[in-house]
Formats: C-alpha cells, structure tokens, sequence
C-alpha cells in the first residue's frame, strides 16, 4: 500500500527555465512525508517528544515539471523497518508522467533525550502497512 499526497505546483516553485526548482521536489517529499505522519503515524501512540528525523535522502529527476494548474501526486511507500530506522520511497508524478524518484532514511528520534530510539511496535505496525520490498 502507497500513501498519496496531493501537491499543488505554486508559482514560486518555478527556476528561471519555468519548471520546478530541483531543490523545491525536496520540499514536496517533506510535505508528503509530513502528510503520511500526521494521516497514519499519528496513530501510533507516539508522546509529543518522540518523532523521527531525516538523516538520507537522494532524488533522482527524470522530466521537468513545467508550471501546472493540476497538482502532483506524490507516492510514499515503506522499503525497510529495522531497530531504529526505517527507509522509505517516492514517485512524484501525475497520470502519465514520473517526474522523479527519491528515497530516504529516517530514525526514530527522542527530542527530549537528542538521541535516536528504538522504532515502537505500533510504528512497526503502521509502517508495516506501507511496506513494499520492490517498487
């Protein structure tokens, strides 16, 4: 199962070229990944202090997006749960383009402690949910 997030393209998104900076798909990852936080992880149980932080991420791009009135969807899915990690996967596209890959690795982080922490059994089983060996 993938987690969808809607993301409009905002004016300001666009380079001198008039398509999407590389760097704002950056932004559009974190907006999905918050999205897919707030939808799904927030069940978890977690207390206020105890979160997860970005610590990998790589894009590849593999056609410009120009300026456009529909938004992208971006696809978040789950390729790995380990101790205190798990890694996750994106499509950013539309219905018949792809537009970019990314990945990421993310630790299970206690902001009162400043140390990563062991992922909980109820993030086990969200992301469980959302986990995909091979896209």
């Amino acid at each position: 199962m993938r987690h969808v997030y809607e993301c409009s393209v905002r004016f300001d998104d666009l380079d001198a070229f008039g398509h999407v900076n590389n760097v704002t798909f950056a932004e559009y990852l974190q907006e999905a990944r918050v999205d897919f936080a707030h939808r799904q992880l927030a069940s978890s149980g977690n207390a206020p202090h105890e979160g997860s932080v970005v610590v990998h991420q790589s894009i590849d791009y593999t056609a410009p997006v120009p300026f456009r009135t529909e938004p992208l969807q971006v696809e978040v899915w789950v390729t790995r749960i380990g101790t205190t990690s798990f890694e996750v996967a994106y499509e950013v596209k539309d219905e018949s383009t792809l537009f970019a890959r990314a990945t990421g690795v993310l630790v299970a982080f206690d902001v009162r402690a400043n140390t990563p922490r062991p992922v909980s059994e109820a993030e086990r089983e969200v992301l469980g949910r959302y986990l995909e060996t091979s896209p």
